[in-house]
């Protein structure tokens, strides 16, 4: 007994000597933040059933019939979907005294009204509460309150001196329980990819285990001192409540949005043109490369990257003089800098460096920059048992569809093969072996011998429309 007495005192004066948390707990930084913290209530128009449980969007033909022949007999028309307005309530921060707030673009994307009410309850709608810009690919706005008065503000602090393992401080409207403190730590940094449907495209969140629940989206995330790290954004939960593990929007990043969006009222990133590929330690072998790096597959014609004379299968290394290792680095990076602005970067081509000038362009929006895929219609196939693949030539037709002028079509992939276990699927073209172009089977058939001497043999092929690099090792 005495034994768990010691531990937990030796916890409890590690954990207040963190960070210089004061005795009192986190009732300081509490003072300061909370007068800043925003109640934002919001209504949005959703379209309902009318009332005789149908759905929304439903048609005469999907009526249940008995429905159906009632409204014949009595000779009504079926009633439309009405539309119904629906409140919502979420956070928000002030980061300037002029009343400049912070929030997530999801909490007022599609919202016929806004409410803003401050920490001493007063209230602002209407005219007086004013959209400065939205930026969804990283679920971020900028409201204002159009009043002549000053303000009650937090700063936003430097998120990248921010440490896993840091105190976090979250603050919010969670269920319209308002000005709701809860603390935790910073469980890690950078988190990508995370599932959020209808996320940001730019996902670089801090996560923390402070429980952050519906209704504290757009509210800030603080240290000790009472400066905004992020802004808390989603959770990760098989259910609504939170399950420790929450997602904020680093504040280095929602100072550069902010700005943007207060100077310009949107967001302009930069642009290279090209779609890229992880690399793997056999994909760096195979190119000869002693440095990390993003392969490019393809170049979009007529864009910075193209100008620039980018190709596909070129390794980028480095840009603007900062190395590269993955994909979302190499994206942020462009994105996070100004359209027309002249950055060099380094490749790889045929085993040796090369320095060329990008002279960026403004980034399309997302729905100009998705593409379509066509069909594969199969010609009469020949065979290779080269790696465990079926394939065939070719039809011109295919060469069309997928704009390569030679290849051979992956058929079958023989399940447990080297083929199979890189990756390579039924449908593929293949364009390149160890940089060699393949233009029909007995290109396949002769390189036999070569692949099979090879420690790493390198595959370019093209799949639905996109190529992509794979590695096998025979």
């Amino acid at each position: 007994m005495k034994r768990i007495t010691a531990i937990s005192l030796v916890t409890l004066i590690a954990i207040t000597m963190q960070a210089n948390v004061p005795a009192d707990g986190f009732s300081e930084v509490a003072d300061k933040v909370v007068p800043a913290v925003v109640g934002i209530t919001v209504t949005k128009e959703i379209a309902t059933d009318a009332g005789f449980g149908l759905g929304p969007g439903i048609d005469k033909e999907n009526i249940p019939e008995q429905l159906r022949e009632f409204f014949k007999y009595w000779n009504f028309d079926m009633p439309a979907p009405a539309p119904r307005e629906v409140p919502g309530s979420a956070s928000g921060v002030i980061y300037d005294p002029e009343g400049y707030i912070l929030t997530n673009n999801h909490v007022v994307e599609g919202a016929s009204s806004i409410k803003i009410e401050l920490a001493d309850g007063t209230e602002y709608s209407g005219d007086d509460v004013e959209v400065v810009g939205t930026d969804p690919e990283t679920d971020l706005a900028v409201l204002k309150i159009n009043a002549k008065t000053s303000f009650p503000y937090v700063k936003l602090y430097n998120s990248d001196k921010v440490k896993v393992g840091d105190w976090a401080i979250a603050i919010g409207n969670p269920y319209r329980l308002e000005h709701t403190v809860t603390v935790g730590v910073i469980s890690a940094k950078g988190r990508k990819n995370v599932g959020i449907y209808g996320g940001p495209s730019y996902q670089n969140f801090l996560q923390t285990d402070a429980a952050i629940n519906p209704g504290n989206s757009g509210g800030p995330l603080c240290n000790v001192d009472g400066d905004v790290i992020g802004i808390n954004t989603a959770i990760r939960t098989n259910g609504l409540a939170n399950s420790g593990i929450g997602f904020a929007i680093p504040s280095n990043i929602v100072k550069k949005v902010a700005r943007q969006l207060v100077e310009n009222g949107k967001v302009s990133r930069g642009y290279i043109g090209i779609y890229l590929q992880e690399t793997t330690p056999d994909l760096l072998k195979a190119l000869n490369s002693d440095k990390p790096g993003v392969l490019v597959t393809k170049v979009t014609p007529d864009t910075p990257a193209d100008k620039a004379g980018i190709k596909s299968g070129d390794l980028i290394t480095s840009f603007n003089s900062e190395d590269i290792s993955s994909v979302d680095q190499l994206r942020w990076l462009a994105a996070t800098t100004s359209p027309n602005t002249r950055v060099p970067i380094t490749i790889l081509r045929d085993g040796k460096s090369k320095k060329l000038t990008l002279k960026l362009a403004e980034r399309p929006s997302p729905k100009e920059l998705s593409s379509n895929t066509g069909h594969i219609l199969e010609p009469e196939p020949q065979t290779s048992k080269t790696i465990g693949v079926k394939v065939k030539d070719i039809t011109d037709k295919q060469k069309k569809t997928y704009d390569v002028d030679h290849g051979v079509l992956v058929e079958a992939v023989s399940p447990g093969s080297l083929a199979d276990k890189a990756g390579i699927l039924p449908g593929d073209i293949i364009i390149k072996v160890n940089k060699t172009p393949i233009k029909n089977v007995s290109d396949i058939k002769r390189l036999k011998g070569s692949l099979e001497k090879s420690e790493v043999v390198l595959f370019q092929i093209n799949r639905r429309g996109h190529t992509h690099f794979l590695t096998i090792r025979p």
